[in-house]
Protein backbone atom coordinates (compact mmCIF):
# COMPACT_ATOMS: atom_id res chain seq x y z
CA UNK A 1 0.00 0.00 0.00
CA UNK A 2 2.90 2.38 0.68
CA UNK A 3 3.70 2.76 -3.03
CA UNK A 4 0.13 3.54 -4.09
CA UNK A 5 -0.90 7.12 -4.82
CA UNK A 6 -3.85 8.85 -3.16
CA UNK A 7 -6.16 8.33 -6.14
CA UNK A 8 -5.79 4.56 -6.04
CA UNK A 9 -6.10 4.53 -2.27
CA UNK A 10 -9.30 6.58 -2.54
CA UNK A 11 -10.73 4.01 -4.92
CA UNK A 12 -9.81 1.20 -2.56
CA UNK A 13 -11.38 3.00 0.41
CA UNK A 14 -14.59 3.28 -1.60
CA UNK A 15 -14.33 -0.49 -2.00
CA UNK A 16 -14.06 -0.78 1.80
CA UNK A 17 -10.36 -1.57 1.99
CA UNK A 18 -9.28 -1.12 5.59
CA UNK A 19 -5.63 -1.32 4.53
CA UNK A 20 -6.07 1.66 2.20
CA UNK A 21 -7.85 3.57 4.93
CA UNK A 22 -4.99 2.87 7.34
CA UNK A 23 -2.45 4.03 4.76
CA UNK A 24 -4.26 7.35 4.27
CA UNK A 25 -4.46 7.73 8.03
CA UNK A 26 -0.73 7.07 8.41
CA UNK A 27 0.09 9.59 5.68
CA UNK A 28 -1.89 12.52 6.99
CA UNK A 29 -2.95 12.19 10.62
CA UNK A 30 0.17 13.82 12.11
CA UNK A 31 -0.02 16.82 9.80
CA UNK A 32 -3.74 17.13 10.49
CA UNK A 33 -3.10 17.01 14.23
CA UNK A 34 -0.71 19.97 14.09
CA UNK A 35 -3.11 21.95 11.93
CA UNK A 36 -5.95 21.28 14.38
CA UNK A 37 -3.68 22.28 17.26
CA UNK A 38 -3.02 25.63 15.60
CA UNK A 39 -6.75 26.27 15.73
CA UNK A 40 -7.80 24.94 19.14
CA UNK A 41 -4.44 25.02 20.97
CA UNK A 42 -5.33 21.90 22.94
CA UNK A 43 -3.65 18.51 22.32
CA UNK A 44 -6.63 16.44 23.43
CA UNK A 45 -9.17 18.39 21.40
CA UNK A 46 -6.83 18.32 18.41
CA UNK A 47 -6.53 14.54 18.55
CA UNK A 48 -10.31 14.23 18.93
CA UNK A 49 -10.82 16.43 15.88
CA UNK A 50 -8.54 14.28 13.73
CA UNK A 51 -10.22 11.07 14.88
CA UNK A 52 -13.65 12.56 14.13
CA UNK A 53 -12.58 13.40 10.59
CA UNK A 54 -11.32 9.90 9.89
CA UNK A 55 -14.52 8.42 11.29
CA UNK A 56 -16.43 10.65 8.87
CA UNK A 57 -14.16 9.59 6.03
CA UNK A 58 -14.91 5.92 6.67
CA UNK A 59 -18.66 6.38 7.18
CA UNK A 60 -18.86 8.45 3.98
CA UNK A 61 -16.40 6.34 1.99
CA UNK A 62 -18.95 5.55 -0.71
CA UNK A 63 -19.22 9.28 -1.50
CA UNK A 64 -15.49 9.78 -2.06
CA UNK A 65 -14.73 11.30 -5.46
CA UNK A 66 -11.47 9.70 -6.62
CA UNK A 67 -11.02 12.48 -9.18
CA UNK A 68 -10.50 14.98 -6.37
CA UNK A 69 -7.65 15.16 -3.89
CA UNK A 70 -8.43 13.15 -0.78
CA UNK A 71 -5.87 15.28 1.07
CA UNK A 72 -7.80 18.45 0.24
CA UNK A 73 -11.02 16.67 1.19
CA UNK A 74 -9.62 15.72 4.60
CA UNK A 75 -8.10 19.12 5.33
CA UNK A 76 -11.27 20.98 4.33
CA UNK A 77 -13.35 18.76 6.61
CA UNK A 78 -10.84 19.31 9.40
CA UNK A 79 -10.90 23.09 9.06
CA UNK A 80 -14.70 23.18 9.11
CA UNK A 81 -14.78 20.80 12.06
CA UNK A 82 -12.39 22.77 14.26
CA UNK A 83 -14.15 26.03 13.42
CA UNK A 84 -17.38 24.43 14.59
CA UNK A 85 -15.60 23.32 17.76
CA UNK A 86 -14.56 26.91 18.42
CA UNK A 87 -18.07 28.12 17.59
CA UNK A 88 -19.67 25.65 19.96
CA UNK A 89 -17.21 26.19 22.78
CA UNK A 90 -18.77 26.93 26.14
CA UNK A 91 -16.28 29.75 26.64
CA UNK A 92 -17.33 31.56 23.48
CA UNK A 93 -19.49 34.18 25.13
CA UNK A 94 -16.99 34.73 27.95
CA UNK A 95 -14.12 35.25 25.53
CA UNK A 96 -16.19 37.55 23.33
CA UNK A 97 -17.76 39.74 25.98
CA UNK A 98 -14.97 39.91 28.52
CA UNK A 99 -17.39 38.82 31.25
CA UNK A 100 -15.72 36.44 33.73
CA UNK A 101 -17.94 34.03 35.61
CA UNK A 102 -15.81 34.52 38.72
CA UNK A 103 -16.56 38.25 38.66
CA UNK A 104 -20.32 37.87 38.33
CA UNK A 105 -22.23 38.60 41.55
CA UNK A 106 -23.52 35.55 43.34
CA UNK A 107 -26.88 37.13 44.12
CA UNK A 108 -29.82 36.70 41.75
CA UNK A 109 -27.93 34.20 39.65
CA UNK A 110 -31.12 32.99 37.98
CA UNK A 111 -31.87 36.40 36.56
CA UNK A 112 -28.30 36.96 35.50
CA UNK A 113 -28.13 33.59 33.83
CA UNK A 114 -31.21 34.46 31.80
CA UNK A 115 -29.63 37.72 30.67
CA UNK A 116 -26.35 35.95 30.03
CA UNK A 117 -28.06 33.39 27.77
CA UNK A 118 -30.00 36.10 25.97
CA UNK A 119 -26.76 37.95 25.31
CA UNK A 120 -25.14 34.80 23.94
CA UNK A 121 -28.08 34.25 21.59
CA UNK A 122 -27.84 37.83 20.34
CA UNK A 123 -24.10 37.51 19.80
CA UNK A 124 -24.54 34.26 17.88
CA UNK A 125 -27.20 35.90 15.70
CA UNK A 126 -24.78 38.72 14.98
CA UNK A 127 -22.03 36.28 14.03
CA UNK A 128 -24.46 34.53 11.68
CA UNK A 129 -24.86 37.84 9.81
CA UNK A 130 -21.17 37.94 8.92
CA UNK A 131 -19.78 36.39 5.76
CA UNK A 132 -18.15 33.00 6.29
CA UNK A 133 -14.62 34.35 5.95
CA UNK A 134 -15.20 37.35 8.27
CA UNK A 135 -16.72 35.07 10.88
CA UNK A 136 -13.77 32.67 10.63
CA UNK A 137 -11.31 35.52 11.17
CA UNK A 138 -13.31 37.00 14.04
CA UNK A 139 -13.73 33.69 15.86
CA UNK A 140 -10.14 32.60 15.40
CA UNK A 141 -8.92 35.93 16.82
CA UNK A 142 -11.49 36.55 19.55
CA UNK A 143 -12.38 33.00 20.60
CA UNK A 144 -9.25 31.17 19.57
CA UNK A 145 -6.74 33.83 20.60
CA UNK A 146 -4.72 33.50 17.40
CA UNK A 147 -2.49 36.21 15.97
CA UNK A 148 -3.06 37.80 12.57
CA UNK A 149 -0.11 35.85 11.16
CA UNK A 150 -1.45 32.54 12.46
CA UNK A 151 -4.88 33.21 11.01
CA UNK A 152 -3.39 34.20 7.66
CA UNK A 153 -1.50 30.91 7.54
CA UNK A 154 -4.53 28.83 8.58
CA UNK A 155 -6.90 30.41 6.07
CA UNK A 156 -4.28 30.86 3.35
CA UNK A 157 -4.83 34.59 3.00
CA UNK A 158 -2.47 37.52 3.58
CA UNK A 159 -2.15 39.37 6.87
CA UNK A 160 -3.59 42.58 5.45
CA UNK A 161 -6.77 40.72 4.51
CA UNK A 162 -6.99 39.28 8.03
CA UNK A 163 -6.71 42.79 9.51
CA UNK A 164 -9.38 44.12 7.16
CA UNK A 165 -11.79 41.28 7.91
CA UNK A 166 -11.24 41.62 11.64
CA UNK A 167 -11.69 45.39 11.56
CA UNK A 168 -14.94 45.14 9.61
CA UNK A 169 -16.36 42.21 11.59
CA UNK A 170 -15.52 43.89 14.92
CA UNK A 171 -17.26 47.11 13.89
CA UNK A 172 -20.29 45.15 12.75
CA UNK A 173 -20.54 43.07 15.95
CA UNK A 174 -20.20 46.13 18.18
CA UNK A 175 -22.96 47.90 16.27
CA UNK A 176 -25.12 44.76 16.28
CA UNK A 177 -24.79 44.36 20.04
CA UNK A 178 -25.55 48.03 20.61
CA UNK A 179 -28.71 47.81 18.50
CA UNK A 180 -29.98 44.45 19.74
CA UNK A 181 -28.63 43.83 23.23
CA UNK A 182 -29.31 47.15 24.90
CA UNK A 183 -26.96 49.64 26.47
CA UNK A 184 -26.01 47.52 29.49
CA UNK A 185 -24.77 44.61 27.43
CA UNK A 186 -23.08 46.97 25.04
CA UNK A 187 -21.11 48.58 27.87
CA UNK A 188 -20.08 45.13 29.13
CA UNK A 189 -18.87 44.02 25.74
CA UNK A 190 -17.36 47.10 24.20
CA UNK A 191 -14.15 46.96 26.20
CA UNK A 192 -13.24 43.53 24.84
CA UNK A 193 -14.58 44.10 21.34
CA UNK A 194 -12.50 47.23 20.78
CA UNK A 195 -10.84 47.05 17.44
CA UNK A 196 -7.19 46.14 17.82
CA UNK A 197 -5.13 46.12 14.67
CA UNK A 198 -1.80 44.54 15.46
Amino acid sequence: MHDLNDTILSQKIREESEEAFREIYDRYHIQMYYIAKKYVKDPGLSEDAVQDIFVKLWTKRHKIDERKSIKSFLFTMLRNHVLNMIRDSKTEIISSSGVCEEKMPRKNMTGEEVLYNEYQDILNNGLDELSERKREVFELKMMGGHTNSEIAEMLEINVRTVKTHYYNSSRFIRAYLKNHAGIMFFLISISSLAVIIL
